[in-house]
């Protein structure tokens, strides 16, 4: 899962917002750096990333991607759920997405936590733009697209590519997502509680 999807996963589990958004950049098991809220939170963080890589849908729709753009159909259908999220938030929350984000952004500005990597980029990024709200828009994922295919080190052209075939098999990904996700939410509290 992706930005948002953590974020709204640590509001309903009630666990760190900013803990489980440092799990992209907080690297190693070593976590005693880190204040013991933060801990949880990069641990659940972990916990959402293996068990989507390892649900069953999530296998099935990346098989279903073409083979030219297949290494990248994990960080895709990430963000592409994000997305569908986006769009059913009300689903899945009693609160909000907007107030849900603004605690976020106030934690994020907050935050004293020192990591290397790109982790100051995407925070000030976020800070300064505010876009997690902006994936209800799916000109924005596919801005997303675009700017990870450019940040890649070993540059592989999937963007274009990966909007088209969102585009053709979008129900399939509809339909994945509205039984993945309530699965994640359980697991989730389960993993929290």
């Amino acid at each position: 899962m992706n930005y948002l999807a953590h974020i709204h996963l640590a509001h309903v589990t009630q666990t760190s917002l900013l803990g489980n958004f440092l799990g992209d950049f907080v690297k190693g098991s070593d976590l005693q750096h880190l204040p013991l809220k933060l801990q949880h939170g990069v641990r659940l963080h972990r916990a959402i990333d293996t068990f989507t890589d390892q649900h069953t849908l999530v296998k099935y729709l990346k098989r279903q991607f073409p083979i030219s753009i297949r290494r990248m159909s994990g960080i895709t259908i990430d963000i592409y759920f994000d997305h569908l999220l986006s769009l059913r938030w009300q689903q899945y929350s009693k609160h909000c997405v907007h107030s849900v984000l603004k605690q976020f952004y106030r934690e994020l500005a907050n935050s004293k936590v020192r990591i290397d990597g790109r982790f100051n980029d995407v925070k000030d990024g976020l800070l300064s733009h505010q876009w997690l709200h902006e994936y209800a828009h799916k000109e924005a994922v596919n801005r997303a697209f675009f700017q990870i295919e450019r940040r890649l080190k070993h540059r592989v052209e999937f963007a274009q590519e990966s909007i088209e075939f969102i585009s053709s098999a979008q129900e399939e990904f509809d339909q994945a997502f509205t039984q993945f996700y309530p699965a994640l939410v359980d697991y989730c509290h389960d993993k929290s509680g």
